[in-house]
Parts: structure tokens; C-alpha cells; sequence
């Protein structure tokens, strides 16, 4: 018995699968979204930890898109590109974590790009995240106690908060009002 409804049915099923995989097989590049987190995580901050730091999950996934940028797309944000003058040196601040407190080495900042040298001297597990109007600008990994990382990102006029986002500790304490006026 012949079933007229499957043929079309199925050729449906295979167009579907094959625009699928073209409109996800873009050749390495990112889709706007991904192309704009991947400017924020490579060109906005970058992280590292120290040697005595444990390693573990961020608190943002990563996706290969992310990690990936088409080579045809713009220099992202805090990055010198060809013809542009070389950006200034970053000031250095230390941010110490302790047990539900976050203390900075500096009480006045003014626009322009900043490493943040984060020491975590508390016996619990901390990170630091830089928020801007409810957003994450930049964020370290976790940060095991007694160990460091060093943060870097571009700070514009406004306000920021400098957080833990391990688990309530920002209700606790773990956070601190930047303003940033020129």
C-alpha cells in the first residue's frame, strides 16, 4: 500500500536537517550574540590564576562560539588595532576577599582600564565579578582560598559593584559600590 503523505513528510525531515546544519555551520564564525560575548570575555577582561589557585567552572558556560572569533570580525572593545594609538598602561589595584568582605586598595578611580590584582585571604571559595546597571562587565574564575587572581577591564564613568557571586556570600557583605568619575 502506497502512502502519499510519507514522501512529503519526508522530504520536509531533510530540508529541515539541512538548513539546520547550514545555518549552524557558519565556517568558525560567531552569530551576533556569541560574537558579542566573545568580544566581552576576550576583549573587555582577561583572566588568570596563580599556580596555587584550584581550578573549576566559571560562573558564565562556555561555548565553542565564544571561545572562537571569525577572523573578518572587528578588534573587540580595549584592544589596539592598526592606525589606532597604543591604549594606556593599566593601573593596578589589589582587591583582598576575606570572609564576607571585599576591601580595595584604592578609594578613587577615574575612567580608563584597571588590572585588579584579587587576593582571596578567607577560608572559603570566592571570585570577583564587576557589575555595571545589573550587568557582568568582567569576572574572575573561582578563587580557592589563599590564592589569587588577576582581573583586567575597562572602567567608564559611572557605578559599578564589585561582587562574590559564590553563593549568597554578595548577600553577606561580599560587595562594594565603585564610582568612577573623570
Amino acid at each position: 500500500m502506497h502512502h502519499p503523505t510519507r514522501r512529503p513528510a519526508a522530504l520536509v525531515l531533510i530540508l529541515s536537517i539541512a538548513l539546520l546544519g547550514a545555518c549552524s555551520d557558519d565556517g568558525g564564525g560567531a552569530t551576533a550574540p556569541a560574537a558579542s560575548a566573545s568580544a566581552h570575555a576576550e576583549g573587555e577582561h582577561s583572566e588568570s590564576t596563580s599556580p596555587g589557585s584550584a581550578p573549576s567552572g566559571s560562573a558564565a558556560p562556555s561555548s565553542p562560539a565564544q571561545s572562537s572569533a571569525a577572523p573578518s570580525s572587528p578588534a573587540p572593545e580595549g584592544t589596539a588595532s592598526a592606525g589606532a594609538p597604543a591604549p594606556a598602561e593599566a593601573r593596578t589595584v589589589t582587591a583582598t576577599e576575606g570572609e564576607m568582605y571585599i576591601e580595595l586598595s584604592e578609594d578613587s578611580f577615574s575612567p580608563g582600564s584597571y588590572t585588579l590584582e584579587v587576593v582571596n585571604e578567607g577560608n572559603a571559595t570566592h571570585d570577583l565579578v564587576v557589575e555595571r546597571d545589573g550587568a557582568d562587565v568582567a569576572a574572575t574564575e573561582t578563587i580557592a582560598p589563599g590564592a589569587s587572581a588577576t582581573l583586567t577591564v575597562t572602567l567608564e564613568e559611572g557605578e559599578y559593584v564589585f561582587y562574590c557571586s559564590i553563593a549568597n556570600h554578595r548577600a553577606m557583605g561580599m560587595a562594594t559600590t565603585v564610582v568612577v568619575s573623570a
